[in-house]
């Protein structure tokens, strides 16, 4: 059997010539299939970056019936990402897909084969992206996407910069779905020509997750997640991919922040980041005191309510970093990441273990992991300060700020401009120093 994807999931590909073929049960004169090769700003390079029927052929990808091959070792250095598109006939009755017809996509690539069933589309998709082929650190790689527009090959120009003719009354066919070109073989065409939009001035690099996906799975968070992409712009490092970790305290001082909610609005806000910086909208999450307490994870879907939920059952403790910042470190190599990770690692004390933790903050500066400590609390957490110029380290790896009592009443905004504020140099130092590659 075939490995499955998840939605969100990614997987590595051996490289070669791979080959992505779209299966529907709605009829084949109904539905279509296209591939639009992106760079890395997310955008289309011109016009015959879409590649579909009356042009089938561009950069390595090449459209056969239902199927997309894309040589690899032939796509442009300039193509960071293939996004392969299936759609219906906005023409046709009920045109739009449905959970009985949502169609799936099969990877094979150099003896691999990966599957991907997305969730039903419900909200009467008429295009969707059901995989992306992408570049990553010199490798390629494929993403379960399963993301829908209801505006067809509208919405698709407003995440690809593919413009769509609005003059006249042969604009709404045309603003449907890429697939509409099934219906143009047989009448005149539904689909307009689509020049690449010209953008009046350079395109920001895009971030880890589309604001359109996140509106769609989490709609509490797209305030956040603009939020954290303002900050990343200000700091020049929009684009930038990164794991994102939360470490969170869980010490007998703390329980006042876990009742009145701030520990949960900790919990989104990092949320709001991890998305614009990791494509899978995961967060590793570790609740520690004397020793890792729990390891668990925050996402699109559980996030609303997950820490309380989370942290009830579990004993009020001392403080000590070491061992959840080991814990971080094992989870983060057993990953087999190639992105750097972040680490909010929050706190309202100095640790027991203080040489543990200095000898470990040193150990771990060879490592592609950036600290980013947050004190809570009115405590003048010395110890922490000085962690952030700790001596005999490859590179400064840690950065920490002081939140204050009342950490919920800064702005979400003043939140992720601090927790930026050393992250950018160090990823300029880790560079220069090889520690990430």
């Amino acid at each position: 059997m075939s490995p499955m994807l998840a939605k969100g999931g990614n997987a590595p590909l051996p490289g070669g010539r791979c080959s992505v073929t779209v299966t529907a049960t709605a009829p084949a004169a109904a539905s279509d299939v296209c591939a639009v090769l992106l760079a890395k700003d997310g955008r289309v390079r011109g016009d015959d970056d879409l590649v579909f029927y009356n042009h089938p052929a561009q950069d390595g990808v090449v459209l056969g019936g239902r199927t997309i091959v894309v040589d690899l070792p032939a796509v442009p250095a300039a193509v960071d990402r293939i996004a392969i598109v299936a759609g219906i006939d906005p023409m046709l009755p009920a045109a739009h897909f449905t959970p009985a017809d949502t169609p799936r996509a099969v990877i094979d690539c150099g003896g691999v084969r990966i599957g991907f069933d997305p969730p039903p589309f419900t909200l009467r998709e008429t295009a969707v992206v059901l995989v992306e082929i992408y570049r990553r650190e010199g490798a390629w790689k494929v993403r379960a996407v399963g993301q829908g527009w209801d505006t067809g090959l509208a919405g698709l120009a407003t995440a690809f910069g593919i413009q769509v003719d609005d003059a006249g009354p042969a604009a709404a066919p045309a603003a449907a779905p890429v697939a509409a070109q099934a219906a143009a073989r047989a009448v005149a065409p539904a689909v307009t020509p689509v020049p690449a939009a010209i953008p009046a001035a350079p395109p920001v690099p895009a971030a880890a997750m589309s604001l359109e996906k996140v509106q769609r799975a989490a709609p509490g968070l797209v305030s956040l997640y603009k939020a954290a992409q303002v900050s990343l712009a200000k700091r020049g490092v929009i684009g930038q991919r990164a794991a994102v970790y939360l470490v969170m305290d869980h010490s007998g001082s703390m329980s006042g922040f876990y009742r009145d909610g701030t520990m949960q609005q900790l919990a989104e806000q990092v949320l709001g980041l991890s998305v614009n910086l990791d494509d899978d909208g995961i967060v590793p999450l570790m609740f520690f005191s004397n020793g890792v307490d729990l390891i668990a994870d925050l996402n699109l879907e559980n996030y609303r309510g997950r820490i309380d939920r989370l942290h009830a059952p579990l004993d009020w403790g001392g403080t000590c970093y070491a061992p959840a910042m080991r814990a971080v470190i094992d989870h983060y190599q057993a990953t087999g990441a190639r992105d750097p990770a972040f680490v909010v690692f929050q706190t309202d004390g100095e640790p027991f273990d203080r040489k543990a933790t200095r000898e470990l903050l040193r150990s771990a500066s060879v490592l592609p992991i950036f600290w980013q400590f947050v004190g809570f609390g009115s405590q003048n957490l010395r110890f922490l300060r000085s962690l952030d110029t700790l001596d005999r380290r490859t590179v400064d790896n840690a950065g920490y700020f002081a939140a204050g009592r009342q950490p919920s009443a800064r702005s979400d905004a003043d939140l992720y401009d601090r927790l930026m504020k050393e992250f950018p140099d160090w990823l300029v130092a880790a560079r220069a120093a090889g520690v990430i590659r």
